[in-house]
């Protein structure tokens, strides 16, 4: 290889050149080869010379190829280092409910650990995801109850970070002595928030109700199974939430309901910063992912089954139950109202938006992933129903969203965890200024208590 002859192979020949006659002749014959095998690259007494060209050439290959090497090797860091993965975490502090099917435990603890989030959550002696309280309010206080579901419970953050702290601290921080009870159950519906509610609300006596709402509430408030674990039906009867399934059947052994489980990490086939940079592009530029799969750097993103609670933002062929579960909530948001204001509370309806209500690249990622025709189908379409259902079942309305769109910073920080469809911490203390905002613009807000 002309390459690798230069300034060393010239001084082993000529150590070869002081060793006698017959070292000479070797000498002789190895310039000879040479220069008969690369003529005008070899000449006696000179260094080999490439064309300018080629060592350009040799130097940008070396330099590509180390550049690629330091690239994988802290892509490979990157994905070591990710933390170890964990599911089940939610049967560790989980008990059945003869009438809601679940409810958290009093006094258990777990830990979440997740490629988003790693939190502690620990249930209070009232079975709330929250420091420990008292039914009765201390004198002096108001008191706000947010009724939710996981958003609410806020497993993805420390406990301080929740919406339901952030709202109490920024209140007293500000002179407003206010108790803010997290009632938030994961998995839980409307109709499952209204029969706690029924059942066990009254000894706390709120002034204000919050109920925080989020899009897969409407399709499960007339579904008895969520993921595996029976949940109860209700009809309106005369204005009383009745339900219909009890007693409820036990719910279904499934590997995450035998506890924590160790998730082993997934093994890396072939290059690990071509996995990390596919990645990265798919949630965060999923149509320029979609542009390099076409000249086949990649696979291009195939289309995932539509999961059927989406198909609440669908506009035009929606199922046909959605009607059936759009006429449910209106019916047991009347029914819980009716009683929220008979109990001399104030009540407010929040709305949660799903990530792709406030993110034009998540919207994309959402088409490219279920395969959506944008034409037939609306992301404010569940905002602008459930403002029509508060209006007409006597509910004030608190749409989350341009408060939401507002927390991105110019750095790109987002309120919502990357892989999990959760708020973060940014995301829960956008909700918990906005809520406070809204209730004291609109005299709600019980400073010092009635």
């Amino acid at each position: 290889d002309p390459g690798c002859i230069g300034p060393p192979m010239w001084h082993a020949l000529a150590r070869l050149d002081t060793g006698g006659p017959r070292a000479r002749a070797g000498v002789m014959s190895v310039s000879t080869t040479l220069a008969n095998t690369m003529p005008g690259a070899l000449v006696p007494g000179s260094r080999l010379a490439l064309p300018g060209w080629a060592v350009k050439l040799l130097l940008l290959s070396g330099g590509l190829l180390a550049g690629f090497g330091v690239l994988e090797a802290g892509a490979r860091v990157i994905i070591a280092r990710r933390p170890l993965v964990t599911s089940g975490e939610q049967a560790v502090y989980s008990q059945t409910d003869p009438v809601l099917g679940w409810r958290n435990r009093p006094g258990a603890s777990v830990r979440y650990s997740r490629r988003d989030y790693q939190t502690q959550v620990a249930i209070n002696s009232l079975g709330f995801r929250d420091v420990e309280r008292k039914a009765a309010r201390a004198p002096g206080f108001g008191r706000l109850l947010a009724l939710g579901d996981s958003f609410i419970e806020a497993y993805t953050v420390e406990l301080e970070e929740s919406v339901t702290r952030r709202a109490e601290a920024l209140s007293l921080s500000e002179g407003c002595r206010l108790d803010v009870i997290n009632a938030g159950v994961h998995g839980y519906s409307t109709d499952q928030e209204a029969l706690w509610y029924l059942r066990e609300a009254e000894p706390f006596a709120p002034d204000v109700v919050l109920l925080y709402f989020y899009y897969n509430d409407i399709l499960n408030n007339i579904r008895g199974n969520y993921w595996g674990s029976p949940k109860p039906v209700v009809n309106v009867v005369d204005g009383q939430l009745k339900p219909v399934n009890l007693p409820l059947p036990e719910p279904s052994r499934t590997t995450e309901s035998l506890g924590v489980q160790m998730r082993p990490p997934s093994p890396i086939e072939g290059s690990a910063f071509k996995a990390l940079l596919s990645e990265r592009l798919v949630m965060g530029a999923p149509t320029h992912y979609n542009r390099l799969a076409r000249s086949g750097l990649w696979a291009p993103l195939e289309p995932d089954a539509i999961p059927d609670e989406l198909r609440a933002y669908k506009a035009r062929g929606q199922l046909g139950e959605f009607d059936e579960a759009w006429a449910r909530t209106a019916e047991i948001l009347k029914s819980l109202g009716d009683v929220v204001r008979a109990r001399h509370a104030a009540r407010v309806l929040v709305h949660i938006p799903a990530r792709f209500e406030i993110s034009e690249r998540d919207w994309q990622l959402t088409l490219l992933r279920y395969g959506i025709d944008p034409q037939a189908w609306d992301r404010g379409l569940v905002r602008r129903k459930l403002e029509e259902v508060a209006s007409s079942t006597g509910w004030t309305f608190l749409d989350l969203t341009p408060a939401l769109r507002a927390a991105t910073t110019p750095l790109g920080e987002e309120p919502y965890l990357r892989y999990d469809g959760h708020w973060n911490a940014l995301g829960h203390d956008a909700a918990a200024r906005a809520t406070l905002t809204f209730l004291r613009e609109r005299k709600l807000l019980p400073c010092g208590g009635r």
